[in-house]
């Protein structure tokens, strides 16, 4: 569905005609709809496991890249931008790219975190904290580009001049950012009539987006494998990197 059907199916479903008359700003079907492409993307990221949804509206992989800075372990993440870190990389001082460990602090109680790792060299391990994550040890050199951070990020908003733009999200399912918006209304003015069926459509349309996205890597199969143990992340022989428990067919 383009924008400009989007907008069409909401007046039908409220009015019974796509060019019905509203009380219902531009503005404020935008902002709707927008709020509605949201909790289809939580949706989506909460059922999508191994296949890491990306808004086909992009033009560019979810990937950034940023500075490596001698002495500095701190480095910001965008926050309007990210919604999920999948994994980071870096650059050795041969150029040879490194995979990063995440960390929690979790992982070291009884162990003061100015004390863990506190000799400047190669990190090893990161740590997410708020809207930054923390490299250990904290890196003895630069490299331009150094780090590298895979990610998540937002949804490709629509603006209210949109007219061709299309959701970057299956098409079947589409149509939740007009039953969603419609549904936002009947509440808003009282059109209690039409909630019930707006609902248990989102219901249905919900339901079946879980399921579709939840179901995505049939190029996979399940396999059991030995886990292995990590007690001490100080251990280099510890893989923390190790996949789960799929392989290609």
């Amino acid at each position: 569905m383009t924008y400009t059907s989007i907008v069409s199916d909401i007046k039908f479903l409220i009015t019974g005609s796509s060019t019905g008359t509203l009380d219902y700003s531009v503005a404020d079907i935008c902002s709707n709809v927008n709020n509605w492409y949201n909790r289809v993307v939580s949706l989506i990221m909460r059922a999508d496991s191994r296949w890491e949804w990306d808004d086909d509206n992009y033009e560019t992989l979810p990937v950034a890249t940023t500075n490596l800075v001698s002495g500095q372990a701190d480095y910001n993440i965008a926050s309007s931008t990210f919604l999920n870190l999948i994994r980071l990389e870096m650059k050795d001082q041969s150029g040879n790219a490194i995979f990063l460990n995440p960390i929690s602090y979790e992982d070291k109680k009884g162990v003061a975190m100015t004390e863990w790792q506190k000799t400047n060299g190669t990190p090893r391990y990161y740590d997410k904290v708020g809207n930054s994550f923390i490299l250990y040890p904290t890196p003895n050199y630069s490299y331009t580009a150094g780090l590298k951070a895979y990610f998540q990020r937002v949804p490709s908003y629509f603006e209210s001049d949109d007219t061709t733009k299309t959701p970057g999200f299956n098409p079947l399912f589409h149509r939740l950012l007009s039953v969603g918006p419609a549904y936002d209304y009947c509440l808003s003015n009282g059109l209690t009539t039409k909630l019930t069926l707006l609902s248990n459509e989102i219901t249905k349309l919900e339901t079946s987006l879980i399921e579709a996205y939840s179901q995505r890597i049939k190029d996979e199969k399940p396999k059991m494998r030995l886990a292995k143990e990590c007690y001490d992340i100080d251990d280099y022989e510890c893989d923390l990197s190790a996949p789960p428990f799929y392989t290609s067919k």
